[in-house]
């Protein structure tokens, strides 16, 4: 006798909002530690992770706005909808630390000796 399975087994998740909600809060209170203590400590090593983590925040931030986005549905004058949204949120993310690079190695090139 055969037994056919006509239904998906799809466990993924419908969104992923929860996830985004904890890593946000968890990196956003890095940032706030590690700017504090390397403010206290004149630590530009932590100051320095601070600013990654706060990039790593707007990372999940665009990525996050990206998702809600994506999951509209198609419309009359949007027949795909807005799933390019997460497309195009990888290119901003890309530019964005392009410039940060960019900016990185200006202050290294005028820093004082």
């Amino acid at each position: 006798m055969a037994h056919s399975h006509n239904h998906g087994h799809s466990h993924e998740p419908t969104s992923y909002n929860r996830a985004f909600i904890i890593s946000v809060v968890l990196n956003t209170g890095f940032v706030i530690i590690e700017a504090v203590y390397g403010i206290l400590a004149n630590s530009l090593a932590l100051l320095a992770d601070a600013g990654h983590n706060l990039s790593d925040v707007l990372g999940l931030l665009l990525a996050w706005g990206a998702s809600i986005l994506a999951r509209r549905l198609p419309t009359p004058r949007r027949t795909y909808g807005l799933r390019r949204s997460s497309i195009l949120a990888a290119l901003l993310n890309a530019i964005l630390l392009l410039i940060a690079s960019g900016a990185s190695v200006l202050a290294l090139d005028n820093a004082p000796s």
